[in-house]
């Protein structure tokens, strides 16, 4: 297993330099096989959460875990690097949740690059040591934390080509970087 997954790894890494695709696969774990650290630190950052669905997560960008949970009404995804040293955490908002001059600059990008296109998840990036996030989300201070908005969306280019893109934006909408999103077919259907 464990050569399967550098194997996996490298592979990916390897493709990088060739494409500015987002390849990455998600597999469900249990609680036991996350590093302490990053248990310690959801506990810490949001006691009492329940349903906790841990991923290991293989990409492009290596190997990560990832915690996902509702809280306070909102979906979280929490993301840890491969020790279990906090990455980020996102929380998925709707469109109008948006700051106005925020989600017009979006608009405008995606108009100025696509023919078409439909917006299908927007979620608010929170990224920071680990103290000031822990702060956040436990305590509300926002002191020293980046917020970027990740919005993953289809769209169709000017001669009609369609696609699955990610793209990042910072806090004001302005497009920080974007990639196309491969997605994975199942090797069995389930019917």
């Amino acid at each position: 297993m464990r050569i399967t997954i550098i194997f996996l790894v490298f592979l990916l890494i390897s493709g990088k330099g060739f494409s500015q695709k987002k390849i990455e696969q998600e597999k469900r774990i249990k609680k036991q096989e996350v590093p302490e650290l990053a248990l310690e630190w959801l506990e810490d950052s949001f006691e009492g959460r329940k349903k906790v669905r841990w991923y290991l997560e293989i990409s492009d960008q290596g190997i990560s875990y990832e915690a996902k949970f509702p809280w306070n009404e909102k979906f979280h995804s929490v993301e840890f690097d491969s020790l279990g040293n906090i990455q980020d955490v996102e929380v998925e908002i709707q469109q109008q949740e948006l700051e106005k001059d925020t989600e017009s600059n979006i608009l405008s990008f995606l108009q100025s690059e696509y023919s078409e296109f439909r917006i299908q998840r927007i979620q608010r990036q929170y990224s920071g040591n680990a103290d000031d996030l822990e702060d956040f989300f436990d305590e509300g201070e926002l002191e020293r934390l980046t917020i970027r908005f990740e919005i993953e969306y289809i769209a169709k280019d000017r001669s009609g080509n369609q696609a699955f893109w990610e793209g990042l934006f910072d806090q004001n909408g302005n497009l920080i970087s974007k990639r196309e999103v491969e997605i994975r077919i199942m090797d069995n259907l389930i019917f």
